[in-house]
């Protein structure tokens, strides 16, 4: 039975990661989710990139072997439980959030509301302070790299959400550097769902953290549709990471809770 139909089989009141065997290991959460997010269980999991396998994907890519330094080393982290949105915010949500608070349409849309067309695809154009904004209006916060990384990754270290092998339909990329491309609908590529049950932590946008690598800047996670070459794609890499207050067509953001 593959991830997928396990996934499917348990349901969202489980989480799923698996072992370098191929075989299922059923982690139990400690409460329920609120609609439209999954529990993440709490307790260890393998974080970043081991210093060898680090320069080894650099240099294999075409990079200096500093391009990675930033996620090295790998380490064993603690995260406590929580609960996490299962798809990134959607222009649709964040247009209800504005409606209700008065705060600023974006500057993609049209007037006060997204075009029909994106009201499912991630919204950008947002800040971590627009993001905090939209979570604490919704009950929720934005998640720490930690809990980020977990939620993508699982407990065993693996490099993308469905294991350690690059599947290039399994996500939103830039496939082709000719091709002009933009977000895609959340719902898209479920290929590509993470072991708790998270869809598009790899690609299509890339997400903010609460936490970052200095003052002002922000943990950008996950890659997204502008991103040619998988080694910024893996949940691991830190290589969008930039200013907090930067406001571009490829950085969105999900939310994460208490469980209930």
């Amino acid at each position: 039975m593959s991830r997928r139909d396990c996934l499917a089989a348990l349901g969202a009141s489980l989480a799923v990661s698996a072992l370098a065997d191929g075989a299922m290991l059923v982690e139990e959460p400690e409460g329920k989710a609120p609609t439209g997010m999954v529990v993440v269980p709490g307790g260890t999991f393998v974080m970043g990139t081991a210093r060898q396998e680090a320069h080894r994907l650099a240099v294999g890519g075409g990079y200096h072997p500093s391009w990675l330094s930033g996620e090295v080393p790998e380490r064993e982290v603690p995260v406590a439980t929580f609960a996490i949105d299962i798809y990134p915010v959607t222009n649709g949500q964040f247009a209800e959030f504005c409606r209700d608070t008065g705060y600023a349409p974006r500057m993609h849309w049209n007037a006060d509301e997204p075009p029909a067309d994106i009201a499912d695809h991630p919204v950008v154009f947002v800040d971590l302070a627009d993001c905090g904004a939209y979570a604490q209006w919704a009950g929720k916060r934005i998640p720490t790299e930690a809990e980020w990384e977990k939620a993508a990754r699982g407990t065993d270290g693996r490099r993308y959400p469905w294991g350690d092998e690059w599947d290039p339909g399994a996500c939103h990329w830039r496939r082709d550097p000719y091709q002009v491309t933009t977000t895609a609908p959340v719902t898209a590529y479920p290929e590509g769902v993470s072991p708790y049950g998270c869809h598009q932590m790899t690609g299509n946008v890339a997400e903010y953290c609460a936490d970052g690598p200095g003052p002002g800047a922000a943990f950008i996670k996950g890659g997204a549709w502008i991103n040619e070459d998988p080694i910024n794609l893996r949940p691991a890499a830190r290589n969008m990471s930039g200013f907090a207050n930067n406001q571009t067509a490829f950085y969105g953001f999900r939310c994460v809770a208490g469980v209930i």
